[in-house]
């Protein structure tokens, strides 16, 4: 019931009557701006290092104007952004993006971050944020069309240094869609994840309709209210098409025209004047063996221990070999190590990383995770129960040093799981925090919902599923959620809504 309340008063808010090769040889330095709400780094200007850092700071402080929500969260993890100069140092990242691509947002067990090129339109990121956001501050969860056409709404939003603000200005290469393409029926609007749609063209229309229902439900205080209702009946298990047709007492036909009228008679903005904001930061300068390994290190982290390049060792070998003694390096050095070469070879370089800087988390977590490993391969319980706790005592370090790391606290409750207490309270308030500095990772989710439910607590675990269930872009974890939820809708129906069943990983 809480649940609802909240979101309903979000929503009220709302109402307005984003092959691989070595980096380039060093041209410029490497910055880091850190805000309230963001990290930025960028091998560019510091002005325009400045400059962007500020405008996120501002878009964000648009969302929680419009959204009536909270001006600060103590705690919150901050999102890094990288800026880069061009395609071919965005696909030192990720060497696989299709041409045209000018960044992109992951949300991953490794890592959260945005990564685009210097100077390209910030529809991409405006809209990647808005789903970070939306995360992170609402705590409802809304069906797949709603989000995408919510973040739609705000990509094209606008805010300068004196507060002024525009919101919902028309998407221009939306309405070109919907001027030209077959839209989808309402049903299949209400119901349908854009990846299970045949063919590209459709799911360009699918984010057209999304975003355009959007607009027109936030156009209207009495259009709002009805959706808050409808968000209502769908908690409570309703059929989501014939629940919507009820609330707005229409028929899908009536509806869609009344939806193309909406958009022929022109679709109006609102200009919002907010207060003056004159972002804080500091910004400082990366060490030259950034230009070298920071855009490989993400790499790295990301593709996890299941890669194989041997290119990007022999980069990270080498980068280490022409900055002896750097932090940075040796700790991209020891990832790579890690992942790609000689897992051993990497206890020295760690070692002395953590010589260098005692509270490096990415250290400290690869450090634990080496012990965590290796206690899987313990060849008495004696030795295992040692390297755990050797874990522990890392990974205690590496929370001292940053409390908001989800993938520090991922760890710390992942390692107990074959305690026989397990979950007990703190156990279940550990992952609680995981969730809390990263409820984008579906995967941290899922883990969550599983301890919850092992704990008895089906009404917590519902509340952290719902959003994998309506993830637009489906996939295995969503159809897991969609399992798990049914199996707490029964064990609730046949009056056993407390019961635990095995829990099972996503």
């Amino acid at each position: 019931m809480g649940r609802h309340i909240r979101r309903a008063a979000w929503l009220v808010g709302t109402t307005l009557a984003l092959a691989l090769s070595a980096p380039q040889a060093a041209l410029a330095d490497w910055r880091r701006a850190e805000t309230a709400h963001f990290v930025v780094y960028s091998n560019g200007s510091e002005r325009n290092l400045r400059d962007y850092a500020a405008r996120l700071e501002r878009f964000d402080a648009l969302l929680r104007h419009v959204a009536n929500g909270p001006t600060d969260i103590e705690g919150l993890r901050k999102l890094p952004v990288y800026l880069v100069e061009n395609g071919r140092e965005l696909r030192v990242v990720q060497p696989d993006l299709p041409e045209g691509v000018d960044g992109f947002y992951r949300a991953s067990p490794y890592d959260i971050r945005a990564i685009l090129i210097r100077g390209q339109d910030d529809d991409l990121l405006l809209h990647e944020y808005t789903h970070h956001y939306m995360s992170q501050t609402s705590p409802g969860s809304y069906p797949g069309w709603f989000r995408e056409g919510y973040a739609e709404y705000f990509a094209t939003a606008t805010v300068d240094s004196r507060g002024k603000s525009t919101v919902g200005y028309p998407h221009l290469g939306r309405l070109r869609t919907l001027q030209q393409q077959r839209w989808l029926p309402l049903g299949n609007l209400l119901t349908a994840s854009p990846m299970t749609l045949e063919g590209q063209q459709q799911r360009w229309t699918f984010y057209a309709q999304a975003w355009l229902l959007t607009h027109y439900l936030l156009s209207d205080p009495e259009r709002l209210q009805r959706f808050g209702a409808y968000l209502t009946d769908l908690s409570n298990g309703a059929d989501p098409v014939e629940a919507f047709l009820t609330r707005f007492q229409t028929t899908p036909e009536a509806f869609t025209r009344d939806l193309r009228t909406y958009m022929d008679q022109g679709l109006r903005y609102a200009e919002l004047s907010m207060p003056p904001l004159d972002p804080q930061m500091t910004v400082t300068l990366l060490p030259d063996s950034a230009d070298d390994v920071l855009l490989i290190g993400l790499n790295i982290r990301e593709r996890g221990r299941d890669s194989e390049n041997p290119a990007l060792l022999a980069q990270a070998r080498a980068a280490a070999a022409r900055h002896p003694g750097d932090a940075l390096a040796l700790t991209v050095l020891a990832n790579a190590e890690i992942t790609l070469g000689d897992p051993a070879a990497a206890e020295p370089i760690l070692e002395q990383v953590l010589a260098l800087e005692p509270n490096n988390v990415e250290a400290l977590l690869m450090a634990a995770r080496r012990r965590i490993d290796d206690a899987g391969q313990a060849t008495d319980d004696a030795q295992m129960f040692a390297l755990y706790r050797e874990a522990q005592t890392l990974l205690g370090r590496a929370y001292a040093a940053d409390p908001t790391d989800y993938r520090v606290l991922a760890e710390l409750a992942g390692i107990r799981r074959m305690a026989d207490d397990y979950p007990n309270e703190n156990d279940l308030e550990t992952w609680r925090l995981a969730v809390e500095h990263a409820p984008q990772v579906l995967n941290l989710r899922g883990q969550a919902a599983d301890a919850m439910i092992a704990a008895g607590h089906d009404v917590e675990a519902e509340a952290y599923l719902l959003p994998m269930a309506n993830d637009p872009h489906g996939g295995r974890s969503t159809d897991w959620a969609r399992d798990r939820l049914a199996a707490i809708h029964a064990r609730r129906a046949a009056g056993n809504g407390e019961a635990a069943n095995t829990p099972v990983t996503p």
